[in-house]
């Protein structure tokens, strides 16, 4: 059903990655390769996560110890008006992978999102692993059900949520936060951001390196994982013009002024605290910022 990625097979481990088309997904299976486990790619082109057979019988035959999980439906806007496949893929493609790590013996590492809170709590509070969650979309409550089937399935699991992703490998229809002011720089010279939304930039290359140490702990839980600091997007847009050398009059506005599908999140930032308190922890969002433009963008 699936064609495996080559990998290096150092130490042992052996680990299927979803999504490897996607930011996180590619960063992930780079990183995993990089320390020379045994990796196998899973891409929409080459299975479907909705199709439980095909999910039971590719993850029996390749008998990982780990499989990775940040393939989901993303299109945050279009879930509002298409909620089944919303809940089909991030809800019952993650219940799939979930029976079938329990079956195989398998640690499933579900990748979620700070959508799963409802953003009422103002800033500067972080939302910690223990919060009580309440999204307020059909994305979210999708990412929610997600956590649910992995973590009333899967004998041992680990559930990571993470907040807005940046990387270097671009995805085909789609362009992250910064991609998109970079874009709007140069065509128009000029921006306007919102100022009264919060959360967490985070670089996928980090995260992929945090996945895969937490992975290394055996320390099963729900855990937040994002790059450190807190900014809005006016702030992360500031930072981006700044790093780009790209000189941009930006306008501040409010989300009650930009209107979309889903709900607004207004602060949706993660506190990483269970993590620390295991020594996994990341470089803050501008130095990482820094890194991706410079390599991906100046040169």
């Amino acid at each position: 059903m699936y064609q495996a990625s080559a990998g290096s097979g150092g130490n042992g481990m052996r680990v299927v990655v979803t999504g490897i088309n996607g930011q996180l997904g590619s960063a992930v299976l780079k990183a995993a390769e990089q320390r020379g486990f045994e990796t196998w790619g899973m891409s929409h082109e080459q299975g479907d996560i909705t199709n439980r057979t095909g999910v039971m019988n590719y993850i029996m035959h390749h008998a990982p110890d780990l499989v990775i999980h940040p393939a989901a439906y993303t299109y945050v806007d279009q879930c509002e008006s298409d909620p089944d496949t919303a809940y089909r893929v991030n809800a019952l493609g993650t219940q799939n992978l979930a029976l079938a790590c329990a079956k195989s013996g398998a640690t499933l590492l579900y990748v979620s999102t700070n959508c799963v809170f409802d953003g009422e709590k103002p800033y500067p509070y972080e939302y910690y692993e223990y919060d009580a969650t309440n999204p307020t979309s059909v994305y979210g409550r999708s990412k929610l059900a997600g956590e649910w089937y992995t973590s009333n399935i899967a004998h041992k699991f680990y559930v990571v949520r993470t907040a807005w992703v940046f990387g270097s490998k671009p995805v085909p229809g789609k362009v992250n936060f910064v991609q998109r002011m970079l874009q709007i720089a140069d065509e128009r010279g000029s921006a306007t951001v919102v100022e009264d939304e919060r959360s967490n930039p985070t670089y996928a290359p980090d995260l992929a390196e945090a996945l895969l140490d937490l992975a290394e702990t055996e320390a099963y839980g729900i855990y937040h994982l994002t790059n450190t600091g807190v900014a809005s997007r006016y702030e992360f847009a500031q930072e981006i013009f700044r790093l780009s050398q790209r000189n941009v009059t930006i306008t501040p506005t409010s989300l009650k002024d930009f209107k979309r599908p889903t709900p607004p999140l207004y602060n949706s930032a993660l506190k990483n605290f269970a993590a620390a308190s295991l020594g996994v922890k990341m470089r803050t969002w501008q130095e990482a910022l820094e890194q991706y433009i410079r390599e991906a963008i100046l040169n």
